[in-house]
Order: structure tokens, then C-alpha cells, then sequence
């Protein structure tokens, strides 16, 4: 039996849609598994390049803590050495102001000790002008005989004693009581003095010697080193 070709083509026809359709369904299967590898290797890119990115991130980070520690480092020393050098001209500019205040007292104490020498022997003349006037003023025939009486006391028992008066006192006064042997009239003795000589040491109650006592308390109170007449007198 002889059929047509569009007979034919009906009869195909079902076969050639299956085959289309598996040619269409391996063809999908084939764009499927494509579009997975690619988005396969698109993650894969996307993780590697945000891995990547990730690491220059923490690179770039540890860079920066580095280079931020390696300054602040930095900044440390210099902030030591400035406080060290602060700290040694604060010590320098001390040492100065102490040494400046040391040397200002000592020119002070200086220049307070060349005006005490300079008014000092002035003011000891007046003292010893005033001294003697009081002296002479009190001073009687009574005054000698106190003092010799006095110096009698401190010489009981002692041989070989030696008092020195001046003649004119020797005059005025009841010597009964001393021995010609002991007592001497000597003009170098001034008026008012008593010297009594032992072999023990001499007991002077004259008033040149009971002045330069007075000097001695100057000397140790005010530091002056003496009257210029009494100091040239000793060194002769």
C-alpha cells in the first residue's frame, strides 16, 4: 500500500517531536550543567577574590598597627629623651639658683662683716671711753682697797706673792695688813689697778685688762678680730 508524503510526514511526525524533545532535553541538560559550572566558577571567583581582598585587608591592617606601634614607639623615646633633658635643666638650673643663692649670702655675710670692721673699732673707742669714765667716776680710794682686799682673799696660804699698785693709791691706803715684801708700788701700774703675782700665774684687775676682756666678748659675739692698736700690741 503506497501512502502520500504528507501522509508520511504525520506518521513521523511524533517520533521527530520525541527526538526534537530529546535533542531539546540534552541540549538543556548540556546549557544546565554549563550555567552550574559557571556559577561554580563564578562563586569560586567571587571567594577567591573576597579571600583575596580579605587578605590585603588584614595585611593592610597589620601594616598599619605596625607602622602605628613603630610610631607610637617612636613618640615614647622622643617623649623620654625631652623629659630627660627637662629634667636635667631643671637640675642644672637648681644647682644654679643654689649655687647664685650660696654666693649671694656670702657676699651679704661679706658686706656685713666689712661694715661691722669698719664701724666696729669707732664704736669700741666710745665703749672704752665710756668704760673709763664710768670707772673713774665710781672709782675711790674704797674701789683700790676692794679690789686689793679681794685679791689678798685669793692668795691665802700662797708664798712668794707680789702686789703691784700704783705709788698714788699706795699713798691713800692703810697698808698695815700687807708686808713691804708683798706689796709694790710700780708706776706702770695706772691708777685704780691691782696686780697680784704668784708663782702660779698673775691675777690682773686693771682696767686696761679688764677692757680687753670686754674686747674678747666682742670678738666672740660679733666675729671682729680686734682693735688694730691691741692687735699690732700683741704681735710686737
Amino acid at each position: 500500500m503506497l501512502l502520500r508524503k504528507d501522509e508520511v510526514f504525520y506518521i513521523d511526525l511524533p517520533r521527530k517531536i520525541e527526538k526534537e524533545e530529546k535533542v531539546q532535553e540534552e541540549k538543556t541538560k548540556e546549557n544546565t550543567s554549563e550555567e552550574i559550572q559557571k556559577i561554580k566558577e563564578m562563586r569560586e571567583k567571587i571567594l577567591s577574590e573576597a579571600q583575596e581582598e580579605a587578605r590585603k585587608i588584614i595585611e593592610g591592617a597589620r601594616k598599619d598597627a605596625e607602622e602605628i606601634l613603630r610610631s607610637a614607639s617612636s613618640e615614647v623615646e622622643t617623649l623620654k629623651l625631652e623629659a630627660k633633658k627637662v629634667l636635667e635643666e631643671a637640675k642644672t638650673m637648681r644647682n644654679d639658683l643654689q649655687k647664685y643663692i650660696l654666693g649671694l649670702k656670702k657676699e651679704i655675710q661679706k658686706q656685713i662683716n666689712l661694715k661691722i670692721e669698719e664701724i666696729l673699732p669707732e664704736l669700741l673707742d666710745i665703749l672704752k671711753i665710756l668704760f673709763k669714765k664710768i670707772l673713774e667716776k665710781e672709782m675711790d680710794e674704797s674701789t683700790v682697797e676692794r679690789k686689793l682686799r679681794s685679791a689678798l682673799s685669793k692668795v691665802v696660804g700662797i708664798k712668794n706673792v707680789k702686789i703691784r699698785i700704783n705709788p698714788e693709791d699706795a699713798k691713800k691706803l692703810d697698808l698695815s695688813e700687807v708686808s713691804r715684801e708683798t706689796l709694790i708700788p710700780d708706776p706702770n701700774v695706772e691708777r685704780g689697778g691691782v696686780i697680784v703675782e704668784t708663782d702660779f700665774g698673775i691675777l690682773d684687775k686693771t682696767f686696761s685688762h679688764q677692757w680687753e676682756l670686754v674686747e674678747d666678748i666682742f670678738e666672740e659675739v660679733v666675729g671682729f678680730e680686734g682693735h688694730p692698736e691691741r692687735t699690732e700690741k700683741e704681735v710686737e
